[in-house]
């Protein structure tokens, strides 16, 4: 795919995407304590940062970076969050000029054409020492399970609706992602998940926190191929 198209998708998915709103928003939090629990002290390049409330919840801690193509997203960002720096580049275009000590790669891998070609770029973006973060949707989540049985999608790997409104290219379970990071000659130190999600974002819709984190909770004793997000922490 051209620049220009990539460019011009990720506008077209920006109008309507904000961390903000609905369940996935909400679930942004737990997204946040993976990153807290395993990052190393030190720099963060926050990669496809969105409109900036990671980076901005990892400020606190962290020299955060935030990295994303879409010109809508890093406006927004910069409000959301004004003492982290933020970029507005495609990735394969950022020039660092320095090594980090994390490079988060939060529900980005699923999005971009070539995901090989990120890890590689994630890998020289980081220190010698540092962790490459990431996480991702997964594919075998029970939500998706009871969407199959429903057939609203044949099988788990397929793209449901959501995934096609949100931009993914494709959708990674715990093999798939384990995969996915050999394949680029990382290391991983650690694969895990959480959040059960038993329902679509549009049934939970109406869930209070509380009913939320209870599903958080009770998700850390279960094991992570039933969690609705899994995670890889990797190093070179």
């Amino acid at each position: 795919m051209s620049k220009l198209r990539e460019v011009n998708r990720l506008e077209k998915i920006a109008k309507h995407f904000s961390m903000l709103n609905g369940v996935n928003g909400k679930l942004e939090k737990y997204r946040i304590q993976a990153v807290l629990d395993n990052a190393s002290a030190g720099k963060i390049l926050d990669v496809g940062c969105a409109d900036g409330v990671m980076a901005k919840a990892l400020s606190e801690k962290f020299e955060v970076t935030g990295l994303d193509g879409s010109a809508k997203l890093i406006k927004r960002a910069k409000k959301m969050a004004p003492r982290v720096k933020f970029v507005c580049s495609l990735f394969e275009d950022y020039n660092a000029g320095q090594k980090y000590d994390n490079v988060v790669l939060s529900f980005i891998l699923e999005h971009v054409e070539k995901p090989q070609e990120l890890l590689n770029l994630s890998k020289n973006w980081l220190k010698k020492n540092g962790k490459i973060i990431i996480l991702v949707p997964n594919a075998n989540s029970i939500h998706r399970m009871i969407g199959k049985a429903l057939g609203i999608i044949k099988n788990l790997n397929d793209l449901n609706p959501t995934d096609v409104a949100q931009g993914h290219r494709r959708v990674y379970d715990l093999q798939s992602l384990r995969s996915e990071v050999e394949s680029a000659n990382l290391k991983i130190l650690k694969i895990d998940g959480y959040f059960i999600k038993p329902l679509s974002e549009a049934q939970m819709s109406d869930w209070s926190d509380d009913l939320l984190n209870a599903f958080y909770e009770i998700s850390l004793a279960l094991p992570a191929k039933y969690c609705a997000e899994i995670y890889a922490i990797c190093k070179r």
